[in-house]
């Protein structure tokens, strides 16, 4: 959700309340939505308020106001490196400082040691 502004979100909603034949006043046309984002990222691109378009973005706006159930995820559950944890904490705020900068060069694999064709690289997912 950090990057979909209010327009994107309203056509949406019109998007499914027409594929659903449902009433435009039902958000999202009945279907439960569920939106994540980090609110520490950049702000949504092209979300400019020009004025002949004040009146609809108000009423997309409406649709975040009727939002019922918000979860806040606290936890971090992709890494147990509490280190690294700790850089990528520090580079979401911008705040990275130069030991940060150290242990991501410890991270970096030389393309001459690795094969892409021995495990556990050739089991990745792709």
């Amino acid at each position: 959700m950090s990057m979909v502004g209010l327009t994107l979100l309203g056509k949406l909603n019109r998007i499914l309340c027409a594929a659903k034949h449902a009433d435009p006043q039902i958000p999202f046309g009945g279907i439960n939505v569920i939106f994540f984002g980090d609110y520490l990222q950049y702000r949504p691109k092209f979300n400019k308020l020009p004025s002949e378009k004040e009146i609809q973005q108000r009423v997309e706006r409406s649709l975040i106001l009727q939002m019922n159930c918000v979860v806040k995820l606290t936890q971090q559950m992709r890494t147990e490196d509490i280190p690294y944890l700790q850089l990528l904490e520090r580079l979401r705020q911008g705040q990275c400082s130069y030991e940060d900068y150290e242990l991501l060069f410890k991270r970096v694999v030389e393309q001459s040691s690795v094969s892409l064709h021995e495990p556990p690289w050739n089991q990745a997912e792709t």
